[in-house]
């Protein structure tokens, strides 16, 4: 089903954004320290520029592929998923007034389709390239 799914990238990328914090957050600190301790130990130099070079990659990741952002996303498609399925289920919001079961079920398939046609425009819009995307949305 569509939440679940939903449900599941959304954790994939929430899991790589706090890895990828961590390593900025350590990767930070271990090179000030590093950095630090180097006068006294000049092989801990290289240490520093590995570091230094690991927190850089991580932060270019981090930036480029928007992984806070697919996870918010994609955990917001999934609640109002799963909100409209208890809506169905129960007959309450926009299914209060339709005694039709039939009916309610092709208003549901109607919502439901109306929000992956927005996960899918939102996912495309972090597709492009931070100018372009920029660009659009002023």
């Amino acid at each position: 089903m569509d939440v679940n799914y939903y449900r599941e990238e959304s954790n994939k990328y929430r899991r790589v954004n706090s890895a990828l914090q961590a390593v900025l957050i350590i990767g930070s600190l271990g090179a000030a320290a590093a950095s630090g301790a180097s006068g006294d130990i000049p092989s801990l130099r290289w240490v520093v520029l590995a570091i230094t070079f690991g927190v850089g990659v991580a932060s270019g990741f981090m930036g480029y592929f928007k992984y806070k952002e697919r996870s918010f996303y994609l955990q917001q498609t999934a609640d109002a998923i799963e909100y409209e399925i208890e809506a169905v289920e129960i007959g309450v919001g926009r299914y209060k007034h339709i005694q039709d079961h039939r009916e309610a079920l092709e208003e549901f398939a109607a919502e439901v389709h109306r929000l992956r046609s927005e996960q899918k425009k939102r996912e495309q819009n972090l597709e492009q390239p931070p100018d372009i995307s920029n660009a659009n949305s002023q």
